[in-house]
C-alpha cells in the first residue's frame, strides 16, 4: 500500500522534535536486499537523531510481529543501518508484541517506538490491551467452545462442566473470570447463567489480545500416536499448504506424562505439541480446532504458513 510520506515526516518531526527529510531508498541499497523484502515493503530512508534509518512501509496488513522482526533484521544486516517498520494502523495486542520484541515501529499519528535509538513516544495507549494478562486456560476453552462447538448462552457452570468433562471448580473459576473481564454477563440468583456480551467475530477480536497459544512445549517422538493432528499437518488439511513429511500431533500434559520416555526434546521423526488444554475438548475428527490452530501458529516466521493461516481466518464463517 502507498503511504503519504509527508504525513510520516510531519509525525516524526512532531514527536521527535527534529526536522526529517524522507526520500526513496538508494537504488544500490535496494538491490542489496532480497526480493522478499522489496516486494513486501515500500522502502524509504531518512536521518533521525544523526542515524540513518530505513523506513519499511509494510504492504501486508496481516504480517505478524515475528515476521516484521525477522524482516527488520534482514534489512539491518544487509544495509548496516537502522530499520523501522511503518504501519498505517496496528491493533493494540500486536503493538504490545512489537514492543516486547523491540521492533522499531512507526504508526503515524499514534506511536513512534525506536528502541535502537532509545525512543518510545506514544499518543494513544489502551491500558487493558497493553497490560492485560493472558486469559486463563479454562476460560479460553469455554470461549473457544462457544465460538466453535456449542452455544453456551443460558448455561451455568455445572452443565458446562458436565458437557466438557471438566471439574466444576475449574469451570466456575473460568466463568467468573469471563464475567469479571466483561466477556459474559451473569444472571442474578444462586444458579448464575451466563450470556456472552458479544458474538462471533466481534467476540473473537475482543478476546484475541489476551488469548494465548495452546502449545506449552514442543517435543519429538519416533512413535505413531493415536492423537489429534495439529500444526502444519492440520493446516494442510484445510489449505493449499503442502503436507509436511513429519507428522504433527497435539496431546495433553497428562498424555505426555503417560508417554514418558517415548518423547524427547530433540530427537524423533515426528513433532509432538504438548498443549495447555486437552485438544480433544475442542477438536473434531482427530484434528485440532481452527481457532486453537491459529493461536498456535500466529507467531510463525514461516512465510508459507503465515500466508495460509491468515487466509484460513479470512475465509472463516462466523
Amino acid at each position: 500500500m502507498n503511504v503519504n510520506v509527508r504525513n510520516i515526516s510531519e509525525y516524526i518531526e512532531k514527536m521527535a522534535g527534529a526536522n526529517v527529510q524522507i526520500y526513496p531508498l538508494d537504488k544500490a541499497k535496494k538491490q542489496a536486499l532480497p526480493i522478499l523484502i522489496t516486494n513486501a515493503y515500500q522502502l524509504l530512508q531518512c536521518q533521525l537523531l544523526g542515524a540513518e534509518v530505513c523506513l519499511m512501509v509494510c504492504k501486508d496488513a496481516d504480517a505478524t510481529p515475528m515476521q516484521l522482526k525477522k524482516h527488520c533484521a534482514i534489512v539491518e544486516r544487509a544495509l548496516e543501518m537502522h530499520a523501522a517498520v511503518v504501519l498505517p494502523e496496528v491493533k493494540p495486542y500486536n503493538m504490545k508484541r512489537l514492543v516486547d520484541a523491540r521492533v522499531n515501529t512507526i504508526v503515524p499519528g499514534r506511536q513512534l517506538f525506536m528502541p535502537s535509538l532509545l525512543m518510545d513516544l506514544r499518543v494513544l495507549r489502551n491500558p487493558v490491551d497493553m497490560q492485560g494478562k493472558p486469559m486463563p486456560v479454562m476460560a479460553q476453552v469455554v470461549l473457544l467452545c462457544h465460538l466453535q462447538k456449542q452455544n453456551l448462552n443460558g448455561m451455568s457452570a455445572q452443565p458446562i462442566a458436565e458437557l466438557m468433562g471438566v471439574s466444576y471448580p475449574n469451570i466456575n473459576r473460568a466463568v467468573k473470570w469471563l464475567a469479571d473481564n466483561h466477556f459474559v454477563e451473569l444472571t442474578p440468583g444462586r444458579e448464575k447463567r451466563m450470556r456472552f456480551i458479544r458474538e462471533g467475530k466481534e467476540l473473537w477480536e475482543q478476546a484475541l489480545p489476551v488469548l494465548q497459544s495452546p502449545v506449552e512445549r514442543v517435543l519429538r517422538t519416533d512413535r505413531i500416536l493415536d492423537a489429534y493432528v495439529c500444526g502444519e499437518e492440520a493446516l494442510a488439511e484445510w489449505t493449499m499448504l503442502a503436507e509436511p513429511q513429519e507428522r504433527h500431533w497435539a496431546i495433553s500434559k497428562q498424555e505426555a506424562q503417560h508417554l514418558g520416555r517415548d518423547l524427547d526434546k530433540e530427537f524423533g521423526e515426528h513433532v509432538v505439541e504438548v498443549w495447555r488444554y486437552d485438544p480433544k475438548l475442542l477438536g473434531n475428527n482427530n484434528i485440532v480446532d481452527v481457532l486453537s490452530l491459529y493461536l498456535s501458529l500466529r507467531d510463525t516466521s514461516d512465510e508459507r504458513v503465515h500466508k495460509e493461516i491468515n487466509q484460513l481466518m479470512k475465509d472463516k464463517q462466523w
